[in-house]
């Protein structure tokens, strides 16, 4: 294949109607062809390019007086040629998208394979020209090329290094394969192509910074894609993590711990049952009582219609309010559900780091039916459907399910550590912290002022 060694005005790699990208080795010398006859890979996984990458990219650039590594390209006629036919056979959805990117480009153009990062940046600089290397025959791995340079100069977001590795998989390429040629582990790979289940829209807000680890939250909580995408809106309306808008979306009617106290509610005073030794008959009650007064007709000053005074009622009803320590502790409980409606913890160490105090502590019986009244409360109640503690926890342990073991084990740990925050004649210690800590990190739980009080040591 002639070539020549450099000028805007070569004409590389004349081609032939019999040739294929099999025909001639790859150019070993570099040449240097016009920024405009140069063209992305229509496959390229990156979709989004910010300008301070391109920019610091562009100064390395100008310091350096050009690029330190020369751009791979391939001939325009062929690589079309190429994918035309193997897009018809394997994925004709995609070969209007190929036209649309690179049915138009003359046929003396090249498409970048890899390098398109630096083609932008030389355009920034005020260069001409590229300095690059024909390489036709890496044409069949268009879909995989970009992989390891864009994870290794300007890291792709975690959908477009997805799309990438999905792409070669299309191609028949083994997950295997793609781990060898990347870099990149099995499992890590796998994980990633999972992400191209979400809704476009939770896509789109990985793209935008989402952390992985929210977005597979939903994947592994939320079964459709619609209820993914309700609770990515639950997480951006109310500022909550994915776990526990994932929980809000599986028992919308269950209560939710959130950074608003739900509202209380009290039974009506007229609801109280009075005591049966309370009821007397007007004959019966001494005089100047209630009774014998609207047996009658006689009302104390201020009062009428024979109706209690606001005084008596005050005085006869039960304490509505509750103390903020209750209402802290009732907060938490709900926590502690929605905690176990969504399971044990990935992380092993989190898991031990939460088991350990509840195992030197030796849960007492409150602790246990504590335990065993939020796994039957939760929306699907977990564990044997036993409504006695001791036959539950039995039965748990003679199931030799190691999953369940863990997963009412966690229920344990919690109810210990909310026993010992629930007890207000102590100050809250390391362990309350840690346990508060927990609910904020699985559930996004707000602690009350009173609880920040306990936190700081007042």
């Amino acid at each position: 294949m002639a070539a020549g060694a450099s000028g805007p005005t070569m004409t590389f790699g004349r081609k032939k109607k019999t040739r294929s990208i099999w025909d001639d080795p790859d150019a070993t010398e570099v040449i240097d062809i016009p920024l405009e006859q140069l063209h992305p890979n229509p496959f390229n996984p990156r979709l989004v390019y910010r300008d301070e990458d391109i920019d610091e990219l562009t100064e390395s650039i100008k310091a350096e007086g050009g690029v330190l590594q020369d751009l791979s390209v391939a001939e325009v006629e062929l690589f079309l040629e190429y994918w035309r036919a193997r897009l018809a056979e394997t994925q004709p959805d995609k070969l209007e998208e190929l036209e649309e990117k690179l049915g138009s480009v003359p046929a003396g153009d090249y498409v970048t394979l890899i390098g398109h990062n630096r083609k932008l940046a030389l355009e920034r600089a005020g260069a001409d020209t590229a300095p690059c290397k024909v390489t036709n025959s890496k044409i069949p791995r268009a879909r995989l090329l970009g992989l390891p340079e864009n994870m290794r100069r300007i890291p792709l977001n975690p959908i477009e290094e997805a799309l990438g590795y999905q792409g070669a998989l299309d191609d028949g390429m083994l997950q295997a394969e793609v781990a060898a040629q990347t870099g990149c582990k099995q499992p890590h790979i796998s994980r990633r192509i999972k992400l191209l289940k979400l809704p476009a829209e939770v896509q789109k807000a990985v793209m935008d910074g989402l952390a992985v680890s929210e977005a597979e939250t939903l994947l592994d909580r939320l079964p459709t894609p619609e209820q993914q995408l309700q609770a990515w809106l639950v997480m951006k309306e109310e500022g909550i993590k994915a776990a526990f808008a994932a929980a809000k979306v599986l028992a919308p009617s269950a209560p939710a711990t959130s950074a608003a106290k739900p509202t209380t509610k009290t039974k009506p005073t007229s609801a109280r049952p009075v005591p049966q030794q309370q009821k007397r008959s007007p004959e019966e009650a001494p005089e100047g009582s209630p009774e014998a007064a609207a047996h009658t007709g006689e009302t104390k000053p201020g009062n009428s219609g024979g109706e209690a005074s606001n005084e008596q009622i005050e005085q006869t009803s039960p304490e509505t309010k509750r103390s903020p320590g209750a209402e802290a502790a009732e907060l938490r409980a709900q926590a502690c559900r929605t905690i176990l409606e969504l399971g044990v913890p990935s992380n092993p160490r989190e898991t031990l780091r939460l088991l350990a105090p509840a195992l030197l502590a030796a849960p007492d019986k409150t602790a246990r039916e504590t335990a065993h009244e939020w796994l039957r409360s939760t929306a699907k109640p977990i564990g044997p459907d036993v409504t006695s503690p001791e036959k539950y926890f039995a039965q748990v342990s003679a199931s030799g399910d190691a999953k369940l073991t863990a997963h009412v084990a966690l229920a344990v740990a919690l109810a210990v550590a909310e026993q010992r925050a629930a007890d207000d004649s102590r100050p809250w210690d390391a362990q309350d912290r840690d346990y508060v800590a927990h609910l904020k990190a699985a559930v996004n739980y707000q602690p009350t002022d009173w609880e920040l009080d306990r936190l700081d040591g007042k």
